[in-house]
Parts: structure tokens; C-alpha cells; sequence
């Protein structure tokens, strides 16, 4: 299922209403799984633009030496290869919307030929020498903080303020632990329309508690596929527990694959470190026995204190082999 979490929670209806039908270039900011592609084409939809194209842009898949002739196409013979003319990416939108998925990783060369394409609304296919006009709306998506990349000259200013005269930063989910239990349920109606089921599960409050405890560095899709995954499995899928979901889930030490797997995918901090799911789980497991010793072995507060439910404090002791 692809996730569509409900905007409204974070930007208010009537402003996205307003951004979405004025011509002005968006850039959408936030982290990976947040929804950014999603917004993009619901704003699409809601613009004067809706019935012409919408044409999506990935910018960190455009080799540097393709990226004129994917935007701006290219005409027969052009190079090596080029057996045919092509139009390119810009003029297929052409009256509608490009959107620029991952700008933030275009290098400042091509950063340069966006701008003055987007700037002059014209193009030029590679091996033409006529300019062509075209008439896009601009929407940009990045997972990096520009203004920063401004800063260490990776990115162009004139070009952030090209992309970013609105600007929506969709939160990440640890940020706003608050919306996870009502978003998973208008998740969890749209999985039951989905495989044929009368009705949704039922969230139990220790689900609830569970699904606010957890970071979710995947966000609305990391948790779209959990919900999903704990529906198709359920023993019961009138209802869903917090064992239900975490067993939905592999444990984080399982994503190593071999030596040196879990620094490759780990997340790398502030200070040039690297957060490992090894990390994490040694950290967690340090903090249940700190609690224990703190509640002299009692569970169920052990249990308050960590914010989770008891039983999954008891799974997270047999994992770890705590002796309380």
C-alpha cells in the first residue's frame, strides 16, 4: 500500500488550498517516508494545472552527463547513440507541473542550468539551436537542510530562493508522537478496505503506547508496511496488540547482515559518529537493567518508567537475556 498520510495535521487545509492554486514554486522538506512525493501530487491536483502533466523529476538518478538531455532533451545525432530526437523532461510538462524529487543532490553545474531554464522559461534540446518556451509549475522535495548546504557552498542561493518561495516542512514522526495512534488508524481502515475486511482492527492502548514509543526513522511508510504486515499476520484481525505489531517487525540486530553490515546502514550523528542498530540495542538494554536495578525487579513499573507495556518488557528481557 502506498502511504498517504492526511496533511491536514500538519499544514492547515486552507493554506495548502491557497498554496496549491497559486503559480508560485513549493519546496517540501522532511525526511525520508514523511510524504513529501505524496504532497507533491495532491498539490498537483489541487492547482488550476490538475488536468496537464505532472512529471516527476528524480534528481540524484540523473547521471551529470545525461542531465541536459533528460531535462531539456536532445535532438537526432546530438551524441553517441542519440538515435532519435527526444523531448525532455521539462517539455513534457510543459503547462503542468515538474516536480524535483531530491534536489538537494543536484551538483552545482546542473544547479545552474535549472536555474536559468527555470528563470528564463526557456529550453534548449542538446544539438538543437532553436529555444523552446515552456510554461512548468515548480515543486521541489529535499531531505537536506538547503540553507545549510547554502552555507558550505553546495548549494546555490539564487537557486533556493528559485524553489522556495513557499516553503512546508513535513515532521518527522518522533517529532510528533501525538498523531502516530490516529494516523495508524485511518491507516489500518484503508488496509481492511484493501484485503475485504468488514471492519478495521481495534488498537489496544498498549498498541497505542507501543506505536508513540518507537522512532520510526522510516516515518509514514516505515509505519504504513508495519501495520500492513501485522493485519495480514494477526491471529486475530479484529484486534491488534503491541505483541502483534512488534512481531510485525524484525528486530533491529537482524538487519546485519555480516561484518561491518550494521555500521553500512547506520545512521550517522551530529559528531561524525555512527548509530548502529547494534548500538541501539545495546543502549536498550542498558536502560531496562538501569531501570530494574532502580524498581528493585519490579516489572510493572520498570515497564511505566520505559514506556512500554509489560509484555513487552518481558519479550525485550528474554531477548537480552536480562536475570531480573
Amino acid at each position: 500500500m502506498t502511504p498517504n498520510p492526511p496533511f491536514h495535521d500538519v499544514i492547515p487545509g486552507s493554506v495548502l488550498e491557497r498554496a496549491a492554486r497559486s503559480p508560485a514554486s513549493i519546496l517540501l522538506t522532511g525526511e525520508t517516508g514523511t510524504g513529501k512525493t505524496t504532497l507533491a501530487r495532491r498539490i498537483h491536483g489541487m492547482s488550476e494545472r490538475s488536468r496537464r502533466p505532472f512529471v516527476s523529476v528524480n534528481c540524484a538518478g540523473i547521471p551529470e552527463a545525461l542531465f541536459e538531455s533528460e531535462l531539456f532533451g536532445h535532438e537526432r545525432g546530438a551524441f553517441t547513440g542519440a538515435l532519435q530526437p527526444r523531448r525532455g523532461l521539462m517539455a513534457t510538462a510543459d503547462g503542468g507541473t515538474l516536480f524535483l524529487d531530491e534536489v538537494g543532490e543536484l551538483p552545482l553545474p546542473q544547479q545552474a542550468k535549472l536555474l536559468t531554464a527555470l528563470d528564463e522559461g526557456r529550453i534548449r534540446p542538446v544539438g538543437g539551436e532553436r529555444l523552446r518556451t515552456v510554461d512548468v509549475r515548480v515543486l521541489a522535495a529535499t531531505g537536506r537542510r538547503l540553507a545549510l548546504e547554502v552555507r558550505q557552498g553546495r548549494f546555490r542561493l539564487d537557486l533556493l530562493h528559485r524553489l522556495a518561495v513557499i516553503r512546508f516542512r513535513l515532521p518527522a514522526l518522533r517529532e510528533e508522537p501525538g498523531r502516530i495512534a490516529p494516523l495508524a488508524r485511518r491507516l489500518l481502515g484503508r488496509l481492511a478496505r484493501r484485503y475485504g475486511h468488514e471492519a478495521p482492527p481495534r488498537l489496544t492502548g498498549e498498541a497505542e503506547a507501543w506505536l508513540a514509543a518507537r522512532s520510526w526513522p522510516g516515518n509514514v511508510r516505515e509505519l504504513a508496511h508495519c501495520l500492513e504486515a501485522a493485519l495480514v499476520l494477526a491471529e486475530d484481525p479484529r484486534r491488534l496488540d503491541d505483541a502483534a505489531l512488534e512481531a510485525a517487525l524484525p528486530a533491529e540486530p537482524a538487519l546485519q547482515e555480516g561484518p561491518g553490515a550494521g555500521r553500512a546502514r547506520g545512521v550517522v550523528d551530529a559528531h561524525g559518529g555512527v548509530d548502529t542498530p547494534c548500538d541501539r540495542s545495546l543502549e536498550e538494554q542498558a536502560r531496562i537493567e538501569e531501570v530494574l536495578r532502580a524498581t528493585g525487579g519490579n516489572r510493572t513499573r520498570a515497564a511505566r518508567a520505559l514506556g512500554m507495556s509489560r509484555s513487552s518488557l518481558r519479550r525485550r528481557i528474554q531477548r537480552y537475556g536480562i536475570r531480573s
